[in-house]
């Protein structure tokens, strides 16, 4: 079958946490994390090369005592030693007292306007940040080397690769990035056509600062290579609707957006909304609640009545669209982005999580082009996106995909998204030669969640084969 795309994306965050930080679950309480980040020091050769600093991923709020971690246990146990753990749903950090010092807070700091401070009952900082509070974290957090973006880089790649993607779409590039990009395509070792969507705001998904960040956005076609292709822009719009703080942006009781859970000033995304459109790039926003898809949706809308024929764009996750909303995306031109792709999970699922909702068969009906993210980047351990199509086959309401529907949203959608049509997404004479080989036919399996790509073929060469691979465990597991 033809090469699949990966819709959304975060390879060089990925591939970093399984070479370069501490794998501690999503099961740890304040004793095994320690464990866990004590051992992974003891063994750990890169740490000078970042300053010292301890990355851990990830910690959930409940299994700590009342669900609020305290940086104290992390300042026994390693003292002036910066200690920095990812939250399981990344929109939110936790740091020991070191690295709140290194990044230059203070110990009872004002909440910022787009994001807010977890306090104890003093009303000094428990040291998790929440949303726009991370920006400083995040932006003080050593880098690492050039020559470490590039191995991880490579890693991910050949990690997209195993998976049977031949295509990607990268949510969260920055200068580092756009260096390790061109750098492997150079090397003739980017075996992907990426499209990248360049950071304009979100300074804490991006690590990097807003002013680089503008600076990487204006000189991206300077990284253009045959296979990667910087030109596009991210925004962050909300946050997530999971516990415990829901950062997702809903409507209000009268069915407008309620733009205090807004975490790009409006004035601000609608300029560069017009600025991007003019300039013909296609813009991926993330959307999680119905107020920021709504809110998004309302500007494209206006920008189309000035400018009907400007570029695609994208409302990213789609996780709660209100039904009013449903018919708007096919005549405004917006791909419906679906991640991440673990639909397998409970707690992704509308029984046990009622804003997690992701209409699929309403906005296929709509005639929304709908496209399929694995979001691989902290939570997911691969881009194996199997068991989530696997999940949408299993009869829920609002998950009714055909076969051929689920086919397509994977191939020749993706492509369609980025306008890469032409030339791949299906197997045509005269397109790339971009192709995988599985164990099953997807079209007619009874079960696809354990399928495993055997061969994977990028412009007619075979870039991934299974039975040479020394990581081929990752692949054929239920989820």
């Amino acid at each position: 079958m033809p090469g699949m795309h990966d819709a959304h994306i975060h390879i060089l965050a990925a591939a970093e946490k399984h070479l370069f930080n501490a794998k501690l679950g999503l099961e740890a309480g304040p004793e095994e994390i320690v464990h866990k980040l004590t051992d992974y020091k003891s063994s750990c050769g890169h740490l000078e090369s970042v300053g010292n600093w301890l990355i851990g991923n990830f910690y959930h709020y409940a299994h700590f005592p009342n669900g609020k971690p305290d940086r104290k246990f992390l300042d026994d146990a390693f003292g002036d030693q910066p200690i920095v753990i990812r939250e399981y749903t990344t929109h939110c950090i936790f740091a020991n007292t070191a690295a709140l010092k290194a990044a230059l807070y203070e110990d009872s700091p004002e909440d910022p306007w787009d994001g807010w401070y977890v306090r104890r009952d003093d009303g000094t900082i428990t040291g998790e940040l929440v949303e726009g509070a991370a920006k400083r974290l995040f932006a003080a957090i050593p880098k690492g080397s050039p020559e470490m973006h590039l191995e991880a880089m490579e890693y991910g790649v050949k990690m997209l690769n195993r998976f049977g993607f031949t295509a990607a779409q990268e949510a969260s590039a920055n200068a580092i990035y756009l260096e390790a990009a061109k750098k492997l395509d150079d090397m003739g070792k980017l075996t992907i056509n990426l499209d990248a969507h360049v950071v304009y705001w979100g300074a804490a998904f991006s690590q990097e600062v807003p002013e680089t960040l503008i600076h990487s956005i204006n000189a991206a076609y300077k990284y253009e290579t045959k296979h990667f292709n910087p030109n596009f822009v991210k925004f962050w719009l909300d946050g997530v609707p999971w516990a415990p703080h829901f950062t997702q942006c809903s409507l209000t009781e009268e069915g407008k957006t309620d733009f205090k859970k807004i975490l790009v000033p409006p004035k601000i995304f609608e300029e560069a909304i017009e600025r991007f459109d003019k300039e013909g790039r296609t813009c991926k926003v993330h959307v999680c609640g119905q107020g920021s898809a709504r809110y998004a949706l309302d500007v494209f809308e206006e920008l189309r009545k000035r400018r009907p024929n400007g570029p695609r764009h994208e409302l990213a996750h789609n996780m709660d669209v209100h039904p009013g909303d449903f018919d708007r995306y096919k005549p405004l031109r917006i791909t419906a982005e679906m991640s991440p792709a673990i639909w397998h999970e409970p707690t992704m699922q509308p029984e046990q999580n009622p804003l997690s909702v992701y209409p699929f068969t309403h906005l296929r009906k709509a005639g929304a082009l709908l496209t399929i993210g694995s979001d691989w980047v902290f939570a997911p351990e691969t881009p194996n996106i199997f068991p989530g199509l696997q999940a949408l086959q299993e009869g829920r309401p609002g998950w009714e995909l055909e076969r051929d529907d689920l086919i397509r949203i994977i191939t020749i959608d993706g492509a369609k998204a980025v306008g890469r049509d032409p030339k791949e997404g299906t197997i045509t004479q005269g397109k790339l030669a971009n192709f995988i080989i599985l164990d099953r036919d997807l079209s007619t399996a009874k079960e696809i969640g354990t399928t495993i790509v055997l061969k994977t073929f990028f412009e007619g060469t075979q870039v991934y084969d299974y039975e040479s691979d020394e990581l081929k465990h990752f692949q054929g597991r239920p989820g």
